[in-house]
């Protein structure tokens, strides 16, 4: 893999306890000599697990990587002693839409916003500490729904979190900062790139997106920044308005848009704008 070709890579991390999600990032632009690197999904220093960390041109896909639910395991202990059925109903009161205030520690604005738990599961309960599994909407405090839920059965705090998936990104695919120095290592003095191949992945593979097709004739002008038009379209699915789209020509990415039209009006209309570009990725040749 050639220096340009990593930096338009993203690589998933399995973040190690006690490092900021940011110094990750720096440590890993560092490993494979990429011009800049950013995170998906911050991390509190003393939580491990999936992090995106994308290199170079990647960086700017970022959002479209994030913006997904989470996935975590995690140790929260609770004030008093209390039986698994008390736990488990517990868990169901805090499942579904909450309105959660990110803690003084966060980086946003402190301010009340809605958040969904869409499942929070009780593993195993010793004593005081209850292991659970739990997805949710990204941007929901894990920390914050162990101290809510603690408001109401007299204590309760965090004490252990991992996060084990990022959408369908899971940690399965993660790989440590020593895996990735040893895959470079290999590159460098073996000049064998299988290791670092099957780490470092092309942005759009973590795009979780519906597909359209574009026209090759209508490449140029959408490169060049012209919005997309019903006639540059090859193949659409069943999309609709307003939704965001990953666009591919001939295979190769294009960029991520916004369907002006829905795909079930698509064969009515001959002209007209279809998508709003918002980010165009694709070199312009």
């Amino acid at each position: 893999m050639t220096a340009s070709g990593i930096d338009d890579r993203v690589v998933i991390i399995n973040k190690p306890p006690g490092l900021t999600s940011h110094e990750v990032s720096t440590y890993v632009k560092k490993i494979c000599g990429a011009s800049r690197a950013g995170h998906a999904g911050t991390l509190d220093p003393d939580v491990s697990g999936v992090l995106p960390v994308a290199l170079g041109r990647a960086t700017k896909l970022l959002r479209y990587i994030a913006a997904k639910d989470k996935t975590y395991v995690g140790i929260v202990k609770f004030r008093n002693i209390m039986p698994k059925e008390m736990v488990a109903e517990l868990f169901r009161r805090f499942t579904g839409e909450l309105t959660q205030t990110p803690p003084k520690i966060s980086a946003v604005r402190k301010v009340p916003r809605k958040r969904t738990v869409y499942s929070l599961r009780l593993l195993e309960l010793e004593g005081r500490l209850a292991l659970f599994e739990t997805r949710v909407d990204a941007g929901t405090y894990i920390r914050t729904l162990c101290e809510d839920m603690g408001k109401v059965c007299g204590g309760a705090r965090m004490v252990e979190l991992r996060r084990i998936a990022v959408g369908k990104i899971t940690e399965k695919e993660a790989h440590t900062m020593t895996e990735l120095i040893d895959a470079m290592w290999f590159r460098k003095n073996k000049e064998s790139t299988g290791m670092l191949d099957a780490m470092l992945r092309r942005p759009e593979t973590f795009i979780d997106l519906p597909k359209v097709g574009l026209k090759a004739s209508a490449l140029k002008s959408i490169l060049s920044g012209a919005q997309v038009m019903v006639p540059a379209i090859a193949k659409i699915g069943d999309v609709k308005k307003g939704e965001k789209v990953a666009l591919y020509c001939e295979g190769s990415f294009v960029g991520v848009g916004r369907m002006e039209i829905a795909g079930a009006d698509f064969q009515h209309k001959t002209r007209g704008p279809a998508i709003r570009m918002e980010r165009v990725h694709l070199p312009h040749s």
